[in-house]
């Protein structure tokens, strides 16, 4: 095994586990459309089937639509570039065209009283694209992924620099470490989708492994640590923000929230531009207390406010515009929906944009 190998596996479990963590399910192989074989998950598509890193359902689907599905491609690189992305496009299309039209259906067309249907009698998605990465895109992938709706996933962007840095030391050198049995067990661990009964007696090696480890048992522990306080959520333009609690009691001040009219104001540190502070408010919350979440503001934006050397009046109508509307996705609760809907507070942005000079 080379540690390219590893890393990628460690990618595609945090990827899965982060997902999991706000309520997406993994998709089960129906051994046909996907299928399983030898440790890869593929879908087909039009010319071949493809390796599927990460492939769920979302806690929620969208009526009088197709059900959609996310499938991300997981790159365990320090940049990604162009190229990738626009592979990711073409594996959009190749995925979401891709039909069964055999000779017998196009010899049955030319008789109008045919009785089947020339299309295969299946279920049907729309498959959504996304790559993850470890660190940066680069500004022509960010460009194409944006005018192309290609969603951007980095760890850079929620966990901190030492976990980053210990991801960048998987070497030989560690590999080495390990016996080669072990090994492969590890990668299997982290490459495994199920989560059935026999998902601990299965991987039991693995796990001991990860629960004493220092480097891909820490990166993980420290991943734990990061969602288990975090939100994950979607703004309109289909960029993710990581929402990490500012506040111990953030979860339970938003517990007592009517979650119907939930209110943001979105304010930024002067000395980390990148790092915006999201408030919410409820006009019925009598709490002098109000639940408060950080989070990286995407790349493609902060671009955009450099251009105009960070002016206030700038950042007023980026919130404005890009931030509107913020779908949150939560941990599944009972009796609760699994996100709920944070709108900008118009009154407040007004009254920000009239004090400004």
């Amino acid at each position: 095994m080379r540690p390219g190998h590893l890393k990628g596996a460690l990618l595609e479990y945090l990827v899965r586990k982060l997902l999991t963590n706000y309520g997406f399910t993994t998709v089960k192989a129906d051994g046909t459309y996907i299928y399983e074989k030898s440790g890869l998950f593929l879908i087909n598509g039009k010319g071949a089937a493809h390796d599927a890193d990460v492939l769920m359902d979302p806690p929620i689907q969208m009526p009088f639509s197709y059900p959609s599905r996310i499938l991300f491609e997981c790159k365990a690189y320090e940049k990604i570039s162009l190229t990738i992305v626009r592979n990711a496009l073409g594996l959009r299309y190749d995925i979401n065209e891709f039909e069964i039209i055999t000779k017998n259906s196009i010899q049955q067309r030319k008789n109008n009283r045919r009785a089947n249907y020339a299309i295969e009698n299946r279920n049907r998605f729309s498959y959504q694209i996304g790559v993850a990465t470890v660190g940066d895109f680069s500004k022509p992938a960010i460009e194409f992924a944006a005018n192309t709706k290609i969603t951007l996933l980095s760890l850079k962007w929620f966990l901190d620099e030492s976990a980053i840095s210990r991801i960048y030391t998987i070497n030989q050198n560690y590999l080495n470490g390990i016996n080669t049995d072990l090994q492969g067990e590890i990668y299997s661990y982290l490459k495994d989708k199920k989560r059935d009964v026999e998902y601990a007696t299965r991987n039991q090696h693995a796990i001991s492994f990860i629960e004493r480890d220092q480097l891909i048992g820490e990166i993980i522990r420290s991943f734990n640590a990061v969602i288990n306080c975090s939100f994950v959520g979607l703004i309109e333009t289909g960029d993710l923000i990581f929402l990490s609690a500012n506040q111990s009691d953030s979860f339970e001040l938003l517990d007592e929230m009517n979650f119907d009219g939930l209110k943001a104001q979105i304010h930024y540190y002067p000395d980390k531009p990148n790092i915006w502070l999201l408030t919410i408010l409820d006009n019925n919350f009598i709490s002098t207390k109000k639940p408060e979440f950080k989070f990286f503001v995407p790349e493609r934006i902060m671009n955009m406010w450099r251009q105009y050397s960070l002016d206030k009046n700038i950042a007023i109508s980026l919130k404005q515009e890009f931030f509107s509307r913020i779908f949150i996705f939560s941990k599944p609760r009972q009796n609760k929906l699994p996100f709920f809907v944070v709108n900008i507070d118009r009154d407040w942005l007004n009254e920000v944009r009239e004090h400004q000079p």
